[in-house]
């Protein structure tokens, strides 16, 4: 490899130098942190020499092998720019295309180092230890020494390694006392010269401005309230700055300790977390993994917080039996979990059965689930609405409407005392309210719900986000049965078209969407697209893994019949109708109240 191509990747502009070989920034002469994805971008906008770079090409850069939505790519530009200072408007925007870099750039040709240089330097090593036979007898006994003194030093190393690790644990706490006095608990000194009423989101994003800049002779600090102030975002629900937080610790981390340390365990785990919230859970798979293989080869008492926190992204991508059976191995050995953790090994164990339509056994775990959470919280924390929220959703889905509103409402009043009522996950009693109203026949109540809910996660998560995907699929089919079509017929569009790219491989999950895409349909008078959609949900089914009794293969049938009355062919509703409730009946454990089987009566003529 040439010189040219060893410093190809140096670059300089404006009051900019950038070194994308190793991701260093610096702006006016001050080294800037850019995060992986930002770092990416810039080298692909240096590189295309002020030319148009487009979206999917920059997309590439930024985030490898992944899906990613647009948004991302308009926030990390934004970041860049951000990150630029005065330089960052020239990353310009082109309509419908992508952006690119106006202005001169400089690539750097420093020389790199000479390997003469190296060489001679070596040759006068040489020659100052083993020149001469008393310097090679010098050096020999210098040499046994050194070996005897390293003997005995290794003694004293492992002596004292502890007592380093305490006193940089030290070191840490005193910085972040240090620094969070001036941030945090200043606000609480009424005679503070600079004392101003500030909330407490103000005081965070505050620090997050500035904890960089003043904390930047110390890494492992910075680390620790990276993690910090991804945990706040995170509890607001912001989960995409949440994730840029983690990001930076863990970068942090790794340029300190290496990328499978033990310090990067609990950092993996919250970047999981919010990564399966943020809807980027391709990626969070990968950090998923890391998390536990790590924890598992080190030993770590985060294992089994590392196994729950995947287990839980893989409920959310649709493998229902493979989360399932590793919550099952968590909580087998139970011994070291904490109530936290066994908690939400029992949340998503109950999602998880439910699922897989094995009521009785969900039903117990959410029962156990909700019992944790109320031992441990009391009756006043978001984990507990959490309990109360998730179990009524299981109720509305079982057919139990009046035992479900009970749960939904205790679970709707400590959101809205806690996270607040426009939070995205106080929506969530919401939405589920909104399914019974749509088993119930009563889709303008349903209408009213969703569409704020609808605007409010697109706002806030963004329209490829699984739960506005979910929202936007109900809302299609109130507003069929209410007849907008023109507004059921542009959700469907926009939801099928975001569903080809995120459901894609994961067929437990597509199934549902298919299914309530296909009863919207019905409801439009669409019979051909519905039965298509129809077809689409028993494909996956098939490669999902359903087995012949899961009920929603049942619901095929009745899906059939609401297809059949669109075409006005009622001998065909009926016995379509009469399959639904035989393969209904065949389902072990069933609810009585499961509301399916009164669809199924109505179809067959039997209610």
């Amino acid at each position: 490899m040439g010189a040219e191509e060893l410093e190809s990747g140096r670059w300089r502009f404006g009051h900019v130098q950038f070194d994308e070989a190793n991701g260093c920034l610096t702006v006016a002469g001050q080294a800037v942190e850019a995060d992986r994805s930002c770092a990416a971008l810039l080298a692909a906008l240096l590189r295309g020499d002020g030319e148009p770079i487009g979206k999917d090409e920059l997309l590439e850069a930024g985030w490898p092998g992944r899906f990613v939505h647009e948004n991302s790519l308009a926030k990390a530009i934004g970041r860049l720019r951000q990150a630029l200072g005065d330089d960052g408007q020239r990353i310009e925007a082109i309509y419908g295309s992508g952006y690119r870099l106006t202005g001169p750039v400089e690539r750097l040709h420093g020389p790199p180092p000479r390997a003469g240089h190296a060489g001679g330097l070596a040759a006068r090593i040489r020659a100052r230890l083993f020149g001469s036979r008393q310097r090679v007898m010098a050096t020999a006994g210098a040499l046994s020494l050194g070996l005897g003194l390293a003997v005995a030093g290794a003694a004293l190393w492992w002596a004292s390694t502890a007592r380093q690790q305490a006193t940089e644990r030290e070191r840490e706490v005193e910085a972040l006392l240090t620094f969070l006095s001036s941030d945090l608990l200043a606000e609480a000194d009424p005679y503070a010269a600079t004392r101003q009423e500030q909330s407490l989101r103000q005081v965070v994003e505050r620090t997050a401005a500035t904890m960089d800049d003043r904390l930047r002779g110390d890494p492992a600090t910075r680390a620790v309230l990276h993690r910090m102030v991804g945990q706040a975002f995170s509890g607001w629900g912001e989960y995409e700055k949440a994730v840029s937080h983690f990001d930076r610790a863990q970068v942090l981390n790794t340029r300190l300790h290496g990328g499978y340390a033990r310090q990067n365990i609990p950092v993996d785990i919250a970047l999981c977390q919010n990564l399966r919230l943020a809807g980027e859970t391709r990626r969070a798979d990968r950090i998923c993994l890391r998390a536990e293989q790590v924890a598992r080869s080190m030993g770590s008492p985060l294992l089994g917080a590392a196994r729950i926190v995947r287990a839980k992204l893989q409920f959310e991508v649709g493998q229902y039996d493979e989360a399932a059976t590793a919550l099952a191995g968590v909580l087998a050995d139970s011994e070291d979990l904490s109530p936290a953790e066994r908690a939400d090994a029992e949340w998503f164990q109950a999602l998880s059965l439910r699922k897989l339509a094995r009521f009785e056994l969900a039903d117990g775990a959410y029962r156990r689930h909700l019992t944790i959470r109320q031992t441990t919280w009391g009756d006043r924390h978001p984990l507990t609405a959490w309990a109360y929220a998730d179990y009524g959703d299981f109720l509305v889905n079982s057919g139990d409407f009046a035992k479900a509103e009970r749960q939904l409402s205790r679970a709707q009043t400590i959101f809205d005392a806690t996270l607040g009522s426009n939070h995205p996950e106080s929506l969530s009693p919401a939405y589920s309210r909104a399914i019974a109203h749509l088993w119930r026949n009563e889709p303008e109540q349903a209408r009213a719900i969703l569409r704020p809910m609808l605007t409010r996660y697109r706002e806030t998560l963004g329209s490829d986000h699984f739960w506005t995907l979910y929202v936007m699929g109900e809302l299609a089919l109130a507003e069929a049965q209410t007849g907008e079509a023109d507004r059921a017929e542009a959700l469907l569009r926009e939801a099928r078209r975001i569903g080809a790219r995120v459901l894609y491989g994961r067929d437990a999950k597509a199934a549902y969407f298919h299914m309530r895409w296909a009863r919207a349909l019905a409801a439009l008078g669409k019979v051909d697209e519905a039965e298509d959609e129809r077809r689409r949900a028993r494909v996956a089914m098939d490669r999902g893994g359903f087995m012949p009794d899961h009920p929603w293969r049942a619901r095929l049938n009745c899906l059939a019949g609401q297809i059949a009355l669109a075409r006005y062919d009622a001998a065909a509703a009926r016995q379509a109708g009469r399959a639904c409730l035989s393969a209904l009946g065949a389902v072990d454990k069933l609810p009585p109240t499961y509301p399916a089987l009164n669809e199924a009566k109505k179809l067959a003529g039997r209610m």
